[in-house]
C-alpha cells in the first residue's frame, strides 16, 4: 500500500513541475469559441474585410463637436455580406437610440462615437467593439456578454463613446455603420 501511495505523490510532484515549465501562457484552448473566431476571420479576410482596434469606454460623458455629422436609420443587423461571415452570429444591441459623432476628423486622431443604446436583455452588457473596415466602409459591431451569476444590467439603455485610430486610414471620405437588431445608425466622415 505504501508503494501505491509514493508512486501517486511521486506523479503529482512530475505532473505538476512539468505543468508549470512547459505550460503555455496565456488562456487555454476553448476549441468551441476559438475555431469560431478562427473560421469567421478567415471569412472575413475573404470577403475583403479587416479588423481595426477600437476602444470601448462606458459610461461616458457626451463629448462636444463642432460639427456634428448627420446620422441616418439604415437596415437592421449585420447586413447580408456580414452575416454570411460569422460562423456564429454575434448577440447584438437591440437599438441604437442616439449616435453623435464629427464630420471630420484628422488623420492619426482617435475618431469618437458617442451613442446611447438599448439592451435586448438586462442578463447581458456590451463585452466588447468590433470595428470593420472593407473600402471606405466601417462598420462597428457591439456585442453583447452575460453577466455572471444572476446579476442583472440596472437600466436597458446605457451610453458608450467608441475611439477608432484613423492611423490605419488613409484621408478620404468613409461611411459608418452602428448595427444592433433594430434599424442601424449610418453617417459619413473625412479624414484630413
Amino acid at each position: 500500500m505504501k508503494w501505491i501511495v509514493l508512486a501517486i505523490v511521486i506523479f503529482v510532484i512530475g505532473y505538476t513541475l512539468v505543468n508549470i515549465f512547459y505550460r503555455k501562457p496565456g488562456p487555454a484552448f476553448r476549441p468551441y469559441e476559438d475555431m469560431n473566431k478562427r473560421a469567421t476571420t478567415v471569412r472575413l479576410l475573404n470577403a475583403g474585410w479587416q479588423k481595426l482596434p477600437v476602444e470601448l469606454t462606458r459610461p461616458a460623458d457626451k463629448p462636444g463637436f463642432s460639427m456634428a455629422a448627420s446620422v441616418a436609420r439604415g437596415g437592421a443587423g449585420l447586413g447580408p455580406d456580414l452575416e454570411a461571415a460569422f460562423a456564429e452570429k454575434p448577440r447584438l444591441l437591440a437599438t441604437i437610440d442616439k449616435v453623435t459623432a464629427p464630420t471630420d476628423t484628422a488623420h492619426g486622431a482617435p475618431y469618437a462615437v458617442f451613442f446611447t443604446a438599448s439592451l435586448t436583455d438586462q442578463n447581458y452588457q456590451v463585452g466588447h467593439l468590433e470595428a470593420l473596415l472593407r473600402g471606405n466602409e466601417i462598420v462597428l459591431i457591439p456585442t453583447l456578454e452575460k453577466l455572471p451569476n444572476h446579476l442583472l444590467s440596472r437600466w436597458e439603455d446605457a451610453d458608450y463613446l467608441a475611439r477608432v485610430p484613423t492611423d490605419r486610414l488613409p484621408p478620404g471620405r468613409y461611411t459608418i455603420r452602428l448595427a444592433a437588431k433594430g434599424p442601424a445608425a449610418q453617417w459619413t466622415f473625412s479624414v484630413r
